[in-house]
């Protein structure tokens, strides 16, 4: 059992270094940005963000349940029929 604990831990280890370390790139890229009238901000990075998201959650934790699964235990639709029912 130890060995799993072990694995685990290697794994999120891996994962805060790999955020930590893609935070310092964030920071490196938009303070050395030459393009000043047109400054790169974190909105430039939510493509990134996302992959790093898919890297340190479900790629590197096969099998193992996403975080946001609500209290009930139940998975809301992820988008709501708001179109409206035709005219009789």
């Amino acid at each position: 059992m130890e060995s799993q604990t072990s694995i685990e831990q290697q794994r999120e280890d891996y994962a805060r270094e790999l955020k930590r370390r893609f935070e310092d790139y964030k920071q490196w890229a938009m303070t050395h940005w030459p393009i000043a009238e047109q400054p790169l901000d974190d909105a430039a990075f939510v493509a990134s963000q996302r992959e790093m998201e898919l890297l340190t959650g479900s790629r590197l934790h096969p099998g193992r349940q996403p975080d946001a699964i609500p209290a009930g235990g139940q998975q809301q639709a992820q988008f709501e029929d708001v179109t409206p029912a035709p005219w009789p």
